[in-house]
């Protein structure tokens, strides 16, 4: 009976366990194109899309009229001596349309700063995707180099054994160079696991990170893009086009104090005396009031808004200037880091140490620390080949985002072959 239940128990064991397995095998896993669609979700975007929608929902002011008042005068405390009048206080001329207008440019700006959080969160989604395969191909790099100075190490030793005249600065510089590589090895390993964090927390998922470098767009493919991309007189940056409603709300506004400023006829009054009249048209009376043009007391609000406007201008065309700096400091980057890369390229795959580690390996009698520097410097060559080419990449994102077309809709991954 014991034995009975034993098995039970190890059948029961392996059913649960393979279920498990199973569900872990069902789990989505977390690609490059699923974590860039994840920006959909991010919270400063859907949150700034409740306040543009309740932005556009929000009641208008009334047009033409600022307000009116139901206004009643009693003579002598003779509820039959009673006088009700209506007074409308008229908005200046051109202040509704340019009402109007002011609260179209707000909601125009509260869209383009929803637009904005997510091209942020777009970028940040490619920032991270790009530096989680750099780091993860940088972790292998660098622990093959790891072994091959592990390995340099234990030859100077055995040497050192059995030489006299051996120098022993050699095994001090190569243990050294060892400590190195075993710390760098474990601050990218550190840096890895907070980027697993940051990718996690930004995808608000546990899904596996199946992140390829395999399907990564190439740097040659990158090379043909760059001149596809439009042209600097039609940059549609978004933070740009922010700046250029600000400029837009804020030349609105300034106009907006001007045409109040053109309130001539401050009110019309019609009024009803309760008074016995033997003719009822006696009852009814007509009040205008017109303000003197000549005597104004508000200018100081006009002038604000125009030094707001001048100000927003001024900040409109520098960061447009700037916009067009980076432009071309990245395109000139760009150039000079792909020729840098080509060069490595051809260097890996026309290079002799390649050719003379194989042909050094069918030799006999070949020093173990001559095949040890060819290898290092292998190494060392693809480090510099993969740092250049992630590089490359994180410009060419840039130079996407400054023009506008990293965020673009329908969604659409820059970094796929």
């Amino acid at each position: 009976m014991r034995i009975m239940s034993v098995i039970v128990w190890v059948i029961f064991s392996m059913t649960m366990g393979h279920g498990m397995a199973s569900a872990g095998d069902v789990m989505e896993k977390l690609t490059i194109d699923a974590f860039i669609a994840t920006a959909e979700s991010d919270l400063k975007f859907l949150n700034q899309g409740e306040l543009t929608l309740d932005l556009e929902g929000a009641p208008k002011s009334t047009p033409y009229l600022d307000r009116v008042e139901f206004r009643t005068k009693t003579e002598e405390f003779d509820v039959y001596k009673q006088k009700y009048s209506l007074r409308f206080y008229p908005k200046g001329w051109g202040e509704t349309l340019y009402t109007k207008r002011a609260s179209e440019l707000e909601s125009e700006s509260c869209r383009a700063e929803q637009h904005d959080y997510y091209n942020d969160a777009v970028k940040q989604r490619y920032d991270l995707a790009l530096d989680y395969l750099e780091t993860r191909a940088l972790i292998q790099l660098t622990t093959q180099l790891t072994t091959v100075c592990e390995d340099r190490v234990h030859v100077l030793r055995k040497k050192s054994s059995g030489s006299l005249s051996f120098d022993i600065s050699d095994l001090i510089e190569a243990e050294e160079v060892l400590t190195g590589l075993r710390l760098e090895r474990v601050g990218l390993e550190n840096k890895m696991t907070a980027l697993m964090h940051q990718i996690r927390l930004a995808a608000n998922s546990q899904a596996p990170i199946a992140f390829d470098s395999v399907s990564l767009v190439r740097v040659s493919t990158i090379k043909k893009r760059i001149p596809e991309l439009i042209p600097e007189t039609t940059v549609n940056n978004i933070g740009l086009q922010d700046q250029k409603n600000r400029v837009d709300l804020a030349d609105n506004k300034y106009k907006l104090e001007q045409a109040k400023t053109r309130d001539y006829l401050s009110f019309v009054q019609v009024s009803y005396d309760n008074d016995e009249y033997d003719d009822l048209q006696k009852a009814y009376s007509l009040e205008l009031a017109i303000k003197l043009p000549f005597v104004r007391s508000d200018r100081e609000e006009m002038n604000r808004r125009k030094v707001t406007y001048m100000k927003e201008r001024l900040k409109y065309e520098e960061e447009k200037r700037e916009i067009s700096e980076q432009r071309t400091s990245l395109m000139r980057s760009l150039d000079r880091l792909i020729e840098q890369y080509s060069i490595l390229e051809a260097n890996k795959n026309n290079g002799d140490a390649d050719v003379s580690f194989k042909a050094y390996l069918n030799m006999d009698g070949v020093d173990p620390l001559n095949l040890l520097k060819i290898k290092e410097s292998l190494i060392k060559s693809d480090i510099q080949l993969v740092k250049t080419g992630f590089d490359i990449r994180n410009r060419f994102v840039a130079l996407l985002d400054l023009t506008g077309q990293l965020s673009q809709k329908p969604v659409k991954n820059y970094m796929a072959l």
